[in-house]
């Protein structure tokens, strides 16, 4: 792990490496935080005189870039810094470019359009620079925003595409481009084994966010159809949502995708971890003590490397799931 920081002096850029003052750090990310966190311990003992001290001056709005094995995985802006006394290190927490959408919002009235036109034109007004932009060719034929994050809007537009392609996405910092990708990547060459890096998974049944049941209305209120789970019915009891009908979008297909049956979550500590094992990414998992076996999804992920240790925290799930923002159309 590489730790540069960056900063602008007299219309320059002065990258500095200060990887050697960095007691740890910790990178997390999660499918519905959207933004990744870098948080970086570095050491603050100016009274140690076996410690070099690097007369470091890293303020707010400063840019930090985290390397592992020479490629670039996070690029962010300094949030915050506080110093403790207790650890004698100054923690800096961190944010990457995706949390400019998240902060910022706008006032937007699109039509016959589609969510990567409108993903396009949203980073153009904000200034963020776009990547990889998933192709959807579906058309939006009307959607007003007004006072949404840019984060949700572009979410928002892809929602309602997704409800016509099937398919499920995610917005990515690549560096300092935003991405848009169909989720469904999968972690290469690597498997997580009791035998081998798993040190703890612990795993959950939860009904907590059940639906069974789906009752569909049209514009004047009117009930023209439902979905229903008639197993799910009688062995758990109703849970039951309504879908309102719009325009280009397939009724049924919308409803059938708002069903959710028991969730099953799985939370696994991990060592020698791997940088690809990020929210939004398919791993592979084998415990038999806990009788995990296949391919699983990760809702959440924290990797921390301190004293030459890569760890990793992962929350997982047996079904690959989207940030789903649902836009409503704006009431006359």
């Amino acid at each position: 792990m590489r730790i540069k920081w960056m900063k602008y002096k007299n219309g320059r850029v002065d990258t500095r490496d200060i990887t050697q003052a960095v007691k740890s750090v910790s990178w997390s990310g999660s499918v519905s935080q959207a933004a990744r966190a870098a948080e970086i311990a570095v050491v603050n003992a100016p009274n140690d005189k076996n410690i070099k001290n690097l007369k470091l001056n890293i303020g707010a709005g400063q840019i930090i870039k985290l390397y592992e094995d020479g490629e670039l995985i996070f690029f962010g802006r300094v949030q915050n810094a506080r110093k403790i006394s207790e650890t004698g290190t100054v923690a800096y927490t961190c944010y990457d470019l995706l949390n400019h959408l998240l902060k910022s919002t706008g006032v937007y009235n699109f039509s016959n359009t589609t969510a990567e036109r409108i993903t396009k034109k949203v980073c153009a007004d904000l200034e963020i620079k776009t990547g990889s932009i998933a192709e959807t060719k579906a058309t939006i034929k009307k959607m007003i925003v007004d006072g949404d994050t840019f984060y949700d809007i572009i979410m928002k537009a892809y929602t309602k595409a997704a409800k016509q392609t099937g398919k499920k996405y995610i917005c990515r910092m690549n560096g300092s481009k935003l991405s848009v990708e169909v989720k469904g990547k999968k972690v290469k060459n690597f498997v997580l084994a009791e035998e081998c890096n798993i040190t703890n998974t612990e795993y959950e049944e939860t009904m907590e966010n059940m639906v069974n049941a789906v009752k569909i209305y049209d514009e004047k209120g009117k009930q023209v159809g439902e979905v229903k789970n008639e197993q799910w019915v009688e062995k758990y009891g109703l849970f039951q949502q309504i879908y309102k009908k719009e325009k280009g979008i397939n009724a049924q297909t919308a409803a059938k995708n708002m069903l959710q049956g028991i969730e099953k979550r799985v939370t696994l500590d991990g060592i020698n971890g791997d940088t690809e094992c990020i929210a939004g990414n398919g791993v592979k998992v084998y415990d038999k003590a806990v009788g995990l076996y296949g391919l699983f999804w990760i809702d959440g992920d924290a990797h921390t490397w301190e004293n030459g240790t890569h760890t990793m925290n992962l929350e997982l799930n047996f079904k690959n799931i989207m940030d789903r923002k649902e836009y409503e159309e704006p009431k006359e």
